[in-house]
């Protein structure tokens, strides 16, 4: 299976929006995953989502052939909307949004897999009855027509490359089918559709239903396929304009849209010669030649007469059957008695001794738990129900990790303590050969490697054996939050020390009212020779605060309104600033950098655990419980990260 690699990770097809040829990797674009085969990332989406806009992503827009555009814009919608489950569609980016007024809004998203139907201007045709086919003109070119998906119409062609044998003839669209296609013409008018009608009860309607015309139109079942649907806008109005479909199936309907669509002819064998298989329709618009003297000719309809009183039949016996049900149920209906019949729930007998207790040495119980044990004891003698306890923990802290969840994490090592990575020193440089026969630039390449140890994180507690048996919420279940919070707070402090504590670039003072990042674009690009742009804004809670009340002049509205809207302080990320994304990132506040600008990939970082570890101590009659991880910090390109202080 073929792969695009960048920066160092292999990426399959599937995490590409453009993949115009399976087997060249080298063409695909717009990469919608941060990880092979994962979901989509809200930063590489957003990215994605601006190289389709006029201005590009940083300047760059993608090349996107206009006859494919239209299903990958769909395809990054796509992404963009699994992403970012919580955002509004108005929040999503103008390049995967149709406006008024766009000279170009070709950009409708096709549901390749879902099946769509359309009542068309049609007509129907029993070929033979003998033979059980019947002759169907389902799609009118060029003619507008209101469907459930909107105003749509069909170019001829539309249905090029499909097999007859695999279209279905179905009533009403409901299964089962009733029949295989045997022949599909592209006439200069409409499309035209023979089938043969199969010999079941379903096939039998079909055919006597169109013969009675009963059922005077067709409606087709088709699936949209990438880049064979244009949406246009006519008078104001979205209109869907088919020039390639996947035909799947045709119906047969009683309510046509149009008034004019009918039944064409119902012929039986004697009155023609029946059409052999395989054979070339005859136009069902041509007029028939005036015959001398119609010939004296016998249809036996017995066996659809039949068929149909057998239906009749059927119906009536349901008919009956309801009625009978209908009636059981009225005659089951019990009027509710106005008395209260309901009986008061036990209460376990531990329980209320205990709430006795309390009462009896003259602490308070609440009125309410009274009122509940009223029926079983009064309240001078005083039992209630004691108090319940929620699993909800009043102080208890966020344990998510926003600086790691935002950075790379890498493989585990699977043994030792410390963690290298093969570092380039010299790379290798390429020249002009001035003239033929010169020495061609060489530079010799030299490798060597960036070793960082790792760091165990952990805690324990002894827990009395009373403590963890009789304790209503678990304690040892709240214990054990509490360390995985105290666990994701350190080490996510860890990473962020690891980073400031290294070569990064100073910034200065930052004002989010006059903002500046040039610099830290800058130093990102040049810093490490490595053009490790930034693409995310970390801010300490200080500065998240800064940029939500920062106000334009003037008209003091606010100048960052989708970090406003978007900001999630559980999760991390929150909207964009100067394209970049925007991290709420806690672990900055007890230092003494308020804004950090940098490459995510630019820190690396991995985990062995956590482990729960836990052993009873029977001489003391509790347990030690211990919660422990080790954790590898890698700033790759410290330079690449520029620090700030509010000004």
């Amino acid at each position: 299976m073929a792969t695009k690699t960048e920066d160092g990770v292999a990426f399959e097809q599937g995490d590409y929006c453009y993949t115009p040829d399976p087997d060249v990797p080298s063409g695909w674009k717009l990469r919608i995953t941060d990880t092979p085969g994962g979901k989509p990332d809200p930063a590489i989406v957003g990215a994605a989502a601006a190289a389709l806009s006029p201005g590009g992503f940083r300047g760059n827009p993608v090349d996107i052939p206009a006859a494919d555009r239209a299903a990958v814009v769909a395809c990054v919608r796509r992404a963009w909307r699994e992403a970012n489950p919580d955002k509004a569609p108005a929040e999503m980016p103008d390049s995967l949004q149709t406006r008024e007024g766009d000279a170009d809004l070709h950009t409708a998203e096709p549901p390749v897999v879902e099946v769509q139907t359309a009542d068309l201007p049609t007509e129907i045709e029993i070929r033979d009855l003998a033979k059980r086919e019947i002759v169907l003109r389902i799609v009118p070119w060029g003619v507008l027509a209101q469907t459930q998906q909107g105003l749509e119409m069909f170019e001829r062609g539309a249905f090029d490359g499909t097999v007859p044998g695999d279209v279905v003839l179905r009533m009403a669209h409901t299964d089962p089918p009733a029949g295989r296609g045997l022949w599909l013409e592209q006439r200069q008018d409409a499309a035209y559709m023979g089938f043969k009608v199969s010999r079941t009860q379903r096939g039998d309607e079909i055919l006597a239903l169109a013969a009675d015309g009963v059922t005077r139109g067709a409606s087709v079942g088709f699936a949209e396929v990438p880049g064979g649907t244009l949406m246009e806008r006519s008078a104001g109005v979205a209109t869907r304009r088919h020039r390639r479909v996947n035909l799947r199936e045709v119906s047969t309907t009683w309510q046509p849209a149009y008034a004019d669509a009918g039944v064409m002819e119902v012929r039986s064998a004697q009155e023609g010669t029946p059409m052999a298989d395989g054979a070339t329709a005859p136009d069902p618009q041509a007029a028939p030649a005036p015959a001398a003297a119609p010939a004296t000719a016998t249809l036996d309809l017995q066996p659809l007469n039949t068929a149909i009183d057998s239906i009749a039949q059927r119906f009536d016996s349901m008919a009956t059957r309801l009625e009978q049900m209908e009636e059981r149920q009225r005659s089951a209906i019990i009027l509710p008695s106005i008395q209260n019949t309901q009986r008061p729930q036990p209460v376990d007998t531990g329980k209320w001794l205990q709430t006795a207790l309390r009462l009896l040495s003259g602490e308070r119980v609440p009125d309410l738990q009274l009122r509940e044990l009223a029926d079983l004891i009064v309240a001078d003698n005083a039992g209630v129900v004691p108090d319940a306890f929620q699993t909800e923990l009043i102080g208890e802290i966020d344990p998510n990790r926003p600086f790691l969840q935002t950075t790379r994490r890498l493989n585990t090592p699977q043994a030792g303590m410390s963690m290298v990575v093969p570092r380039i020193v010299t790379r290798p440089t390429v020249g002009i050969q001035v003239a033929e026969k010169d020495e061609l630039t060489s530079t010799a390449t030299e490798i060597d490697t960036a070793s960082f140890d790792a760091v165990t994180k952990g805690g324990a507690g002894d827990i009395s054996l009373q403590l963890l048996k009789r304790s209503d919420p678990s304690f040892l279940d709240l214990y054990l939050r509490l360390l995985a919070e105290a666990y994701a707070i350190d080490s996510e402090q860890e990473a962020v020390e690891a980073l400031l504590s290294d070569d990064v670039t100073p910034g200065g003072t930052l004002d989010p009212e006059d903002l500046s990042l040039g610099q830290a674009w800058k130093n990102g690009a040049t810093n490490t020779g490595l053009r490790r742009a930034p693409d995310t804004i970390w801010l300490s809670s200080e500065a998240v605060a800064d940029f939500i009340d920062a106000k334009a002049n003037g008209t003091n509205a606010p100048l960052y309104t989708q970090l406003q809207a978007n900001f999630s302080a559980g999760n991390g990320v929150g909207g964009n600033i100067s394209g970049l994304r925007a991290v709420y990132t806690p672990a900055l506040d007890s230092t003494a950098v308020d804004v950090l600008v940098g490459p995510s990939r630019g820190f690396a970082w991995a985990e062995d655990g956590t482990f729960t570890l836990q052993v009873d101590v029977p001489a003391k009659a509790g347990r030690d419980v211990a919660l422990v991880g080790i954790l590898w910090f890698a700033p790759l390109y410290p330079a690449a990260f520029t620090t700030f202080t509010l000004a």
